[in-house]
């Protein structure tokens, strides 16, 4: 499955802990964990993991020993999952939404037998433990270690072998679409497919991210067709030999030949093969109608046909609804040839451009996508009005996305929301426009429902069924067409007669194995849709008077939502390896009467080799033991992290950490030194998540000797040895884009002259808004102390308070602290580490650039700013630091920090923190000069 790690880790960290009521089912070999939403689900995916496993043993002669982690849920009301291929602590994640027709991996006997077999398929290819003694023993105890050896296969073998196998192990899959295998022949048409290079990107051109599947499974398969599947299988028994090897080293060493080298030789045979196809094919009588670039998708008609919308989403992921003109763009026309007459006139010998075949139509309106909430679907409510989807986020629930319907005024622009958290995909809007009929997609069920357009009331119109998948619902009059499929069919398009409730099927071609988007004819007499025969996609019409299906397209493009227009043409997409193409066919354009029609719905399996998996089923019977979630099992890990500061010290930390894969219960404990007997001590942590309060605590002992700093201030020359422990509990809220946590904090140290503690209650509140080229937010941080030292008491309060956003894609912040005590000091200087945490010991702060301890007093104050190129990137910024009033120092330069945590399964792939700098600091006691810092470790 496509994935983005990192996004999916941010969505489940936070609605993991919003919802408690965790359950696991434990087979032999499986811990399903599921929220109660998707108990029938789970219980079904624990039944087919089993079988996929024997199954799998059987074809490979391999398995895991470990027992495998599987998370069964839905954070974005879209269907993906992954896996993380750790020897000793081995996951899946399967989301629950099942795929919708027109995609790559529609084709599958069953959803949830597709994700099983593919993801388990990558953690017994990825995951097997080696056969160097010394290699595995470091992965048993070192996690980061362990989980780094099984990514160490490029992406396109990765996931080309797991589709490789979810093919022949099932006889459907991405090997055997007809709309996969007509896209790759487009691209191998134009010249197209990936470099090996390219092979494995995630981003890049059209489909970048598809082809390590849709491209990586056929070369594959070539591979074990030219060669032997006993030579590929060497290629993994390689990998985990004694000795060592890359994926390069193992590949050419199993084939004689660079992985690279054959590639080559595979597109060259591809090529050629589909070269001498399209030699066959009729010349396809068709007119370009616009020319456009990268993803468009849902083209939509309005009633008059004088506009036409389309989602556009570009190469940097912005997405936007473009309304364009459908008439003809005469204005751009004349001011071509305006141009090339001015260029004539200058230089009469010059040859002037040649005129496009179209001229881009004139664009009317555009929508932009806010906070990246997606545009989805548009309908024409009116030839002024559209009904869009989007996601939206309930209050409190954190970051699990659901799509709603919402309505979009193209006169005024104004946007209004019409349902709330109803999972609604598709929809087609009534003629009356009061009623909008749509599939709706929840807790992994499909059904078909309408929705009041005024109230936003959802009345379903078919029952819930794990076993049946709904899309494409599309009405004209009294009548409701829509897609359906069924477990180990393919996908059929029924009409249903809104009046006396009697349902028809439309006739397919015979072979068929592709459906999708259907398009009603104006008099709801015929009925359009695009269909798959043979590796090829085309247009199909069926006339209901008559009972006549004619074929309008004859394989000579991949063709998708076909619109039929007044004057009796046919406006189509045309899938080309830049993207999308609209494309006419005339009204009187010849056709083909097609006289075989399929017979049955039942798909196609005949390709599918030797241990086959049995049919796809809804396993209810139950099956292990179920129970709650257990945060106790821990996995736990040696862990290893190192800092360094050119201003103060080099700081290794060696402890050990532990988590449930939920992440609910995490702990670390250990010690850090460095060999300037700068900083050294012990600490130990632990985090609780599982209520609707986040619990932690941080038990520290650490010695700062200033005077062994690498670099100190002339009046740091002071040791601390302190003790204590910090205690936090806090409280998060969300309602849309406002997110704001309370916290209640407590500290004891005890120092070697005196012990103060503290109280701290305080607030981290955040807004913001996001246009794509342009966004704007704030957050505040505000903290109140309330504490004694050595029984005088104290107080004082921190407040930071950020304005950040983008302008023309660039990120940009300024930022204001201030820290102040009475009767109490803070001090400037020093990194967070795991011994001295920036938010449990309020008499620092941090600043990686100075020395600790560099300058003392009772009130601080901060300005900075900074810019970046892309989010995620390194920060160019300039901050100034004030003590007391009088300006202390300057920095300016580049900085990035990162925490990178999953938010389940590995200790060792949760709570990292990198951060990184190379900054010029100057100021009145400071000798100019450039400073850096590195560190890499662990902190809850």
């Amino acid at each position: 499955m496509k994935k983005t790690l990192l996004a999916l880790s941010v969505a489940f960290s936070l609605t993991a802990h919003a919802n408690s009521q965790w359950q696991t089912i434990e087979t032999d070999n499986f811990k399903v964990h599921f929220s109660k939403e998707y108990q029938d689900w789970a219980r079904s995916a624990a039944n087919e993991l089993e079988i996929v496993r024997t199954k799998v043993l059987e074809q490979q002669n391999r398995a895991l020993d470990k027992k495998v982690d599987v998370l069964v849920f839905d954070p974005f009301n879209q269907p993906n999952g992954f896996a993380i291929p750790a020897s000793k602590a081995p996951l899946m994640a399967f989301f629950a939404t099942p795929p919708q027709s027109d995609t790559v991996i529609s084709n599958s006997s069953g959803w949830q037998q597709l994700l099983a077999l593919h993801e388990y398929i990558h953690l017994v290819h990825l995951a097997q433990p080696s056969r160097s003694e010394w290699k595995q023993t470091l992965r048993n105890v070192y996690g980061l270690y362990d989980v780094s050896q099984g990514m160490q296969v490029p992406r396109w073998a990765a996931e080309g072998y797991a589709t490789l196998l979810e093919s022949q192990m099932t006889g459907r899959g991405r090997l055997h679409d007809n709309y996969v295998e007509s896209l790759i022949s487009q691209f191998a048409k134009e010249g197209m497919l990936p470099t090996y290079g390219q092979l494995s990107a995630t981003e890049g051109g059209y489909m970048a991210g598809s082809m390590a599947y849709l491209v990586g499974v056929r070369y594959l398969q070539w591979l074990e067709d030219t060669f032997d599947k006993v030579t590929l299988d060497a290629v993994w028994t390689r990998l985990q030999a004694v000795e060592s090897r890359d994926f390069e080293e193992a590949f050419k060493g199993a084939f004689g030949q660079p992985a690279q080298t054959l590639y080559r030789r595979f597109v060259a045979e591809y090529t050629y093969k589909t070269l001498a196809k399209e030699q066959q094919q009729a010349e396809l009588k068709t007119d370009l109608w616009f020319d456009l670039t990268h993803i468009q998708q849902s083209p939509s008609l309005s009633p008059e046909q004088d506009k036409i919308a389309m989602v556009s989403v570009d190469k940097k992921g912005n997405t936007q609804l473009n309304i364009f003109a459908t008439a003809d763009n005469k204005k751009a026309a004349e001011e071509f040839s305006k141009k090339q007459q001015e260029i004539l006139a200058d230089d009469p010998k010059d040859i002037t451009d040649k005129a496009p075949t179209v001229f881009a139509r004139e664009e009317k309106n555009v929508l932009q996508q806010i906070d990246q909430k997606g545009i989805m679907n548009p309908q024409w409510l009116d030839n002024d009005t559209l009904i869009f989807g989007a996601f939206s986020v309930a209050n409190n629930e954190l970051n699990t996305r659901h799509q709603d319907l919402f309505r979009y005024d193209t006169n005024s622009g104004k946007v209004e929301q019409l349902t709330e958290l109803a999972n609604l995909r598709r929809f087609s809007i009534s003629g009356d426009k009061t009623i909008a009929y749509a599939e709706r997609a929840q807790f992994g069920y499909s059904e078909l429902v309408k929705v009041d357009l005024s109230s936003g009331l959802v009345t379903e119109i078919t029952s819930k069924d794990l076993a049946t998948v709904y899309d494409f619902p599309i009405v004209h009059q009294n009548k409701l067409a829509y897609l359906k499929t069924a477990l180990n069919e393919n996908w059929a398009l029924w009409v249903k007669n809104l009046d006396d409730q009697t349902i028809s099927s439309v006739p397919m071609p015979a072979g068929y194995q592709f459906l999708s988007y259907p398009a009603w004819s104006a008099d709801g007499q015929s009925i359009y849709y695009v269909a798959g025969v043979a590796g090829e996609t085309n247009i199909y019409r069926y006339d209901f008077t008559g009972d006549r299906l004619v074929q309008l397209t004859q394989g000579q493009q991949v063709t998708a939502y076909p619109m039929p227009m007044q004057d009796g043409g046919i406006l189509y997409q045309a899938i080309n390896s830049q993207g999308p193409d609209l494309y006419k066919l005339a009204a009187d354009a010849a056709f083909t009467e097609v006289t075989e029609r399929a017979a049955v719905r039942i798909a196609d399996t005949s390709q599918a080799q030797s241990h086959k998996l049995p049919a796809a089923k809804i396993y209810q019977q139950a099956v292990g033991e179920s129970q709650n979630y257990n945060p106790t099992e821990q996995n736990i890990t040696f862990n290893i992290g190192e800092q360094y500061a050119s201003a103060s010290t080099t700081l290794l930390q060696l402890g050990i950490k532990g988590g449930d894969f939920l992440n609910q219960l995490t702990w670390q404990i250990g010690g850090a030194f460095d060999n300037k007997s700068a900083l050294s001590g012990a600490y130990a942590e632990v985090n609780y998540q599982a209520l609707p309060v986040e619990l932690s605590a941080h038990v520290f002992s650490y010695d700062l000797k200033s005077a062994n700093q690498l670099q100190r201030h002339d009046s740091a020359d002071t040791r601390i040895k302190a003790s204590g422990i910090y205690t936090q509990m806090s409280y998060p809220y969300r309602n849309d884009q406002f997110l704001l946590t309370s916290h209640l904090a407590y500290n004891y140290s005890d120092y070697d002259v005196n012990d103060t503690q503290w109280l701290r209650v305080g607030i981290d509140q955040q807004w913001q808004r996001d246009w794509q080229k342009f966004a704007i937010g704030q957050s505040v941080k505000a903290r109140a102390y309330e504490g004694d030292n050595d029984g005088q008491d104290w107080h004082g309060y921190d407040l930071t308070a950020t304005l950040f956003g983008k302008a023309w894609h660039l990120p940009l912040y300024g930022e204001y602290q201030k820290r102040s005590r009475t009767d109490s000091v803070v001090s400037l200087g020093g990194f967070e580490s795991t011994l001295i945490k920036a938010d449990a010991h309020a008499e620092y702060v941090i600043a990686p650039e100075l020395p600790f301890l560099s300058i003392s007093g009772e009130e601080f104050e901060s300005v900075s700013g900074g810019m970046s190129f892309k989010a995620g990137m390194p920060w160019f910024y300039y901050q100034q630091y004030k003590m007391d009033g009088q300006e202390f120092a300057d920095s300016y330069g580049v900085k990035w920090q990162q925490k990178v945590s999953f938010g389940l399964g590995p200790a060792a792939i949760n709570d990292l923190n990198i951060n990184f700098g190379v900054v010029k600091v100057a100021g009145d006691t400071i000798e100019d000069e450039v400073r850096g810092w590195f560190g890499v470790w662990y902190s809850l």
